[in-house]
């Protein structure tokens, strides 16, 4: 049977969808959908704006007593360009495709080529990203470098690597930390590693707290007696490191609307190779560090 892609079609695929790919890489992390994200911005050091205000209620008077507050502050965001660049050969890329579909007994146009190789683009750099967010790039500092102690964060008292004997108190530890002025508020999160995530469940099991349902959720829990969410993270793969707070006082920012954002194919004829480049903007800070808590491990 002939088998065999179209490497003329890949650039038009991508062109196309460019943006749809793109936005879909920076914006399907584990972690981004818990923050206060915002886009159109573009790269260096932005200062973004968050808002607070107070609800007063009093008895029924004439006159007017404002005795509410609204408060402005800002959190500065350092705002990456990015970029990955790779090439590959359309005969080894032939090979490869040909070997995981055929084997799968399916027909030529099951899954078109310029698909499937954008998307395992695109899930590579979703997971990129969510590292991003955490470890930061070069000198900018990501979330692991900004919520310290040495930069007002809490550490309770006996903050230690978890383990399934351990986990549940270290996690509420952690929440009795968070500042009493964000308890109540329903964006609460506490982050942790897929590994911390796996200790934490079979914690909940062996004290038969586990509440997980696995009809009607994404391997979300709530910290049984309190109101916050854990997330695991892939960007603390191998890291003890736990952070707890506000969701939506950590803002993200990106472009994601113009062409400085993109992902693109080309076939170069002149070497017989497909290139590949995306290109994006990612930035993430913290507003009021003083109310998150950390464990403050590595």
């Amino acid at each position: 049977m002939a088998f065999g892609f179209n490497v003329a079609a890949l650039p038009a695929y991508t062109d196309q969808l460019s943006l749809e790919i793109i936005s879909k890489s920076v914006l399907t992390t584990d972690l981004l959908s818990y923050l206060d994200l915002r886009t159109g911005l573009t790269s260096g050091t932005v200062a973004i704006n968050l808002v607070d205000a107070d609800l007063p209620v009093s008895a029924l008077s004439c006159g007017w007593t404002s005795d509410g507050e609204i408060t402005y502050s800002q959190v500065n965001v350092t705002i990456e360009s990015l970029q990955s660049k790779t090439e590959v050969c359309p005969e080894d890329l032939r090979a490869v495709y040909q070997s995981a579909f055929m084997s799968a007994g399916t027909g030529n146009d099951a899954i078109p080529f310029e698909e499937v190789i954008s998307n395992q683009y695109a899930e590579k750099l979703t997971k990129y990203n969510e590292g991003f967010l955490i470890n930061g790039f070069g000198t900018t500092l990501g979330l692991k470098g900004q919520i310290t102690a040495a930069n007002g964060a809490v550490v309770p008292a006996g903050a230690a690597a978890w383990t399934v004997a351990n986990a549940v108190d270290q996690a509420l530890d952690l929440y009795d930390a968070i500042d009493e002025s964000v308890k109540d508020r329903d964006d609460l999160i506490m982050v942790v590693s897929p590994s911390n995530y796996r200790t934490l469940t079979r914690a909940l099991v062996a004290q038969n707290l586990y509440h997980f349902d696995s009809v009607s959720s994404n391997d979300i829990i709530i910290l049984p007696g309190t109101n916050i969410t854990i997330v695991k993270s892939s960007g603390l793969v191998g890291s003890d490191y736990v952070f707890a707070g506000p969701g939506k006082m950590i803002v993200a920012a990106t472009g994601l609307q113009d062409e400085l954002d993109s992902f693109v194919w080309f076939y170069d004829q002149g070497v017989d190779v497909m290139k590949f480049r995306a290109a994006w903007r990612l930035g993430v800070g913290v507003g009021e560090i003083n109310l998150f808590a950390t464990n403050g491990l590595a």
